[in-house]
Formats: C-alpha cells, structure tokens, sequence
C-alpha cells in the first residue's frame, strides 16, 4: 500500500507532470512578458523623395507611407512600405524598409534616430540637371540600383496618450550599387500613428 503521491506502478511523484507544465509556462510567460511591456506603433502618413547625382535627379515622387515600430526601452526596430504613382523613372513605386532607432522620452516629446535599409522602386534618375551635360543620364542611372542605406531622424515627434504624431522626418542616404554617388533625400511630411 502507496502512502505517497506516486504514479502507479512507477513509483515516480505523482505531480512531475504538473511540475513540467507549469515551468513551461512561466519560461512562456518570461519570453512573452517584453513584447507585452514593449511600445507598438503602427502609422500612416505622406512622403515625398528625389534622387540625384552628379549630372542628374529624379522629378521627385510623394505618396503614402505605412509603418510599423516596435520599442522597448531606448532600442527600436521597424518596417514600412511606401507607395507613389507610376512613372517612366518608377514603373513599379514601391519602397520597403526596416531600420533600427533610438529613441528617448522627455515628456510628450520622443524624438528618434538611426540607420534604414530598404528596396526600391523610386530611385531612378530622369532628368539633367540644369547646366550640365545631358548624354550622362542612363549612366548615372546604372548606379541607382534597388537596395538602398540611409539615417532616419523624427526631431519633431511627439506622444499625446496612444497618438503618436510626428512632422518633417528626414531619410538622407546612398543606394548600395555605387555608395557615395547617388544621393537619396526623403521627407516625411507628416505621420500619424497609434500606440498599443
């Protein structure tokens, strides 16, 4: 006759099962728990980009822009898309990035920088620039290439409960294809976005 809490006919305690499960759990919970402590933003707004180089630029698209944010801390990760109207420079306008950000409170205040990497549609070159030779352009335009790196800032970014709306953010950066020779400015106009 069994006095313990044993399994029957092993002899082993009775609640090992239990024990598994509930330290499953708890390693569960302590890998869940930063996500849940972590601040989302998921955003809309409006762009607008050039490119340009030595003897040429792009007309210049604007469009919308979606994006996601993930923060903890001062550290941040993100992604998003933008979108522009089709053109004989961007036949397929589409831009997608991720970057990583840091970032920092004081009050309602939360300006963020740091690098981006991204794919692009929008980044070819169209026009001449204004007294300079025109026969450069298709050239110029081999070193656009599609991957792209630049440095996002938001100096003006600013928290008000779960809205989060920032103005002016600034992309400076290179495409990857020839670094340094095209230079890539992009202008986020304005950016609304929603905290959970």
């Amino acid at each position: 006759m069994s006095h313990g809490p044993e399994e029957r006919g092993t002899g082993a305690p009775r609640f090992g099962y239990h024990r598994r499960v509930r330290n499953l759990l708890a390693l569960v919970l302590a890998l869940v728990a930063p996500l849940a402590a972590a601040d989302h933003v998921v955003s809309v707004g409006g762009f607008g980009n050039t490119t340009v180089a030595s003897f040429g630029s792009s007309p210049g698209q604007s469009g919308p822009t979606v994006g996601w944010l993930y923060t903890r801390g001062v550290l941040g990760v993100g992604a998003g898309l933008r979108a522009a109207a089709p053109s004989v420079v961007a036949p397929v306008p589409l831009e997608a990035y991720v970057r990583g950000v840091i970032t920092i409170a004081i009050g309602p205040w939360e300006p963020l920088l740091g690098p981006e990497l991204g794919i692009s549609g929008l980044s070819g070159l169209a026009r001449p620039l204004p007294m300079r030779p025109t026969d450069f352009t298709s050239a110029e335009n081999s070193l656009t290439g599609l991957v792209y790196v630049a440095f996002h800032t938001e100096a003006a970014r600013f928290r008000f409960g779960r809205v989060v709306l920032s103005l002016l953010g600034v992309d400076v950066g290179t495409s990857l294809t020839a670094a340094g020779t095209v230079l890539r400015l992009s202008l986020d106009y304005a950016t609304v976005g929603v905290r959970w």
